[in-house]
């Protein structure tokens, strides 16, 4: 690799999260929801990063965690995934 940059793909989980997940970023997560998702614009504002684990409610189900989880300023929840 003589004087190439090698850049990790954001298509990879590891670098989604670190791009989208973060409250930092929220100005670069709502560019890309407001581009894939079709809600109002003020449901944008103040948007929050929460807890991305999916709990188990029976035995039975599956333990997840999302790439990244989103509640927007009118409380709706948003899985990114």
């Amino acid at each position: 690799m003589d004087n190439e940059k090698f850049l990790l793909p954001v298509k990879s989980d590891f670098v989604f999260k670190l791009i989208f997940g973060d409250q930092l970023n929220t100005d670069i997560l709502t560019g890309f929801l407001a581009s894939v998702i079709d809600i109002p614009h003020d449901e944008y504002e103040n948007i929050t990063i929460i807890d991305p684990h999916i709990k188990k409610f029976s035995e039975d189900d599956k333990y997840s965690v999302l790439d990244v989880k989103v509640q927007t300023k009118n409380k709706n929840i948003i899985h990114i995934e």
